[in-house]
């Protein structure tokens, strides 16, 4: 039985993004949120890069990562990245701000995880999440704080359930998941922008928010990594720090502090090492 549910985390694919991909995108938006293209996928090789412009997050139609392993992993992760940039909105207190995305999470990303719950006897979380989006919709800080805590605990679940399955070397799944973070952060943050200005805000939380759970999955994944190979460690996070400076604060800047252009090119260095793991 092991054997034969290894087999479905790598396998199942092809078989079933379509089907994902339009349970995902048959989900209602939050209103500062634009919808997700509604197209055919992209042919293989195009990346999330090339379906910014359909707006929203584009990368929930553009194949994604082949291992549904990591694709499980990068979802689970996205969430958290949707509930980091949230938190830090709260923290604010912009909690107009903050909610969407407590929304994205249920309306975007439970649908393409949910076969994989289903299949794995992992603990459903959508009533969490929903819970989780109501307190923050309230704005009852306690409420809000019990219910992260409930939701993290299901994150964690469903993560340790998955990772039996990321044989051998989980740190080196993280780090390449981490990779894929970042592919989606910067179709994100060319989605936000708009004749040479950060024109949605919302996007441009979403990146960062992905950005910063990149590097937090990496950094706990380090001494793993740094056993393995500690000079691709170095430089993914030495890549990290510049990333991280195209996002000065929860809220944008008038103008883009660095062009999507060089942060491809810092993300392409940072998947580059990622792959020796």
């Amino acid at each position: 039985m092991a054997r034969l549910t290894r087999k479905m985390w790598v396998g199942i694919g092809a078989a079933t993004l379509v089907g994902a991909s339009v349970a995902g995108s048959a989900s209602a938006q939050a209103p500062a949120h634009k919808s997700h293209g509604a197209g055919q996928a992209p042919p293989a090789g195009r990346g999330a890069v090339g379906t910014a412009a359909e707006g929203g997050e584009a990368y929930l139609t553009d194949g994604g990562p082949r291992d549904t392993r990591i694709r499980f992993y990068r979802d689970i992760a996205l969430i958290r990245g949707h509930l980091l940039i949230g938190s830090e909105l709260i923290a604010l207190d912009m909690w107009d701000e903050a909610l969407p995305h407590f929304l994205h999470p249920t309306e975007e990303l439970y649908g393409l995880l949910e076969k994989y719950i289903k299949a794995h006897k992992i603990r459903p979380f959508r009533l969490e999440l929903q819970a989780l989006a109501q307190a923050v919709k309230a704005r009852r800080k306690g409420a809000y704080e019990q219910a992260l805590k409930v939701v993290d605990q299901r994150l964690k679940g469903a993560l340790d359930t998955a990772r039996r399955f990321m044989t051998p070397g989980f740190a080196g799944y993280t780090a390449r998941t981490a990779a894929e973070m970042l592919k989606v952060a910067l179709s994100e943050y060319e989605g936000s922008l708009e004749d040479g200005r950060v024109a949605k805000p919302v996007e441009y939380q979403d990146s960062r928010g992905f950005v910063w759970e990149a590097e937090r999955m990496v950094e706990e994944a380090a001494p793993e990594l740094a056993r393995t190979d500690a000079v691709s460690l170095a430089k993914i996070r030495a890549a990290l720090a510049q990333l991280k400076t195209a996002w000065p604060a929860p809220m944008p800047p008038a103008a883009p502090v660095i062009e999507p252009g060089k942060l491809s090119a810092l993300i392409s260095d940072i998947e580059l090492h990622a792959s020796r793991y």
